[in-house]
C-alpha cells in the first residue's frame, strides 16, 4: 500500500515539474485534474412536493427564434423533477392552451398565471437578450442568452430573491462562432443554449458538485470559445 501511494505521489510531483517546464498553459489543466469537486450551496431551496409551473417569458420582445422557450421550459422542468425540487411540473403546451384561452393574459400578475395553472410555485424566467448570431458579423453564428429568474408563490407572492425585485440575473450563456450553412444549425445553437441555461437555473436551487475542470470548460463555453 505503501509503495501505491509513493508511486502515485510521484506522479503527480513529475506532473507538476512536467508542467513547470511546458509552461503556465499546462499547469491551470493539471491543476484542475486533480482538485476534488467543489461544493456549490443553492442559492435558494423552494418547499419540496410542490406543482410548479416554468413561466418563461418575452416581456421586452427580444426573442427572434420561438422555440426557444419551448425547450429552455423543458429542459427546467426535466431538471426540477429529476432533483426532486418540485413533485410536479406542467408543460409549455399546457401553458400555452392557458395563454389563448385567456384573451387579457398579458395583464396577469406571475401569481395569477400560476394559479390558472393550479400550481403552488412559479419560476419566471425573463429573457433579457438573446441572438443566434454575431451582430458584428451578420453571416456567422453565435448563440447568446441572458435571463432573470424569480421565484414566486401563488399565495405568498415573491419568494426569492428577496433583495432583488427584479430578479436574479442568471450568468450568460454563449457558444463559438461558427460559420455553418445547415438551415437546422439555428435549432442546433437554440438546444445547446436552452440545455446550458436549464441546467445552469435549476442549480440555483439544489446543492451540488463540480470540478474545477467542469469549471474551466464552463468558462471557456461562456466566452464562447
Amino acid at each position: 500500500m505503501k509503495a501505491k501511494c509513493r508511486n502515485a505521489t510521484g506522479l503527480v510531483v513529475l506532473a507538476l515539474l512536467m508542467a513547470t517546464m511546458a509552461g503556465c498553459q499546462v499547469f491551470p489543466y493539471l491543476v484542475a485534474q486533480f482538485a476534488p469537486p467543489k461544493k456549490v450551496k443553492a442559492l435558494y431551496k423552494p418547499e419540496a412536493k410542490r406543482k410548479c409551473l416554468v413561466f418563461v417569458d418575452d416581456y421586452y420582445e427580444v426573442l427572434d427564434y420561438e422555440p426557444l422557450k419551448a425547450e429552455l421550459t423543458e429542459q427546467i422542468n426535466e431538471q426540477l423533477l429529476k432533483q426532486k425540487i418540485a413533485s410536479e411540473t406542467v408543460s409549455y403546451q399546457q401553458l400555452l392552451e392557458v395563454t389563448d384561452a385567456s384573451p387579457h393574459f398579458n395583464r396577469l400578475s406571475v401569481s395569477e398565471v400560476g394559479q390558472k395553472l393550479g400550481v403552488e410555485t412559479v419560476v419566471y424566467v425573463l429573457i433579457d437578450k438573446f441572438s443566434l448570431k454575431d451582430p458584428d458579423a451578420s453571416l456567422l453564428w453565435r448563440g447568446n442568452l441572458q435571463v432573470t429568474v424569480r421565484l414566486v408563490g401563488t399565495k405568498a407572492g415573491r419568494l426569492w430573491p428577496q433583495d432583488r425585485p427584479e430578479g436574479y440575473p442568471v450568468p450568460a450563456v454563449k457558444t463559438p462562432l461558427v460559420d455553418d450553412a445547415s438551415p437546422t444549425y439555428a435549432e442546433r445553437i437554440s438546444k445547446t443554449l436552452a440545455a446550458r441555461m436549464g441546467d445552469r437555473i435549476a442549480k440555483l436551487f439544489y446543492d451540488h458538485r463540480v470540478s474545477a475542470e467542469q469549471e474551466r470548460q464552463d468558462r471557456a463555453a461562456d466566452f464562447g470559445d
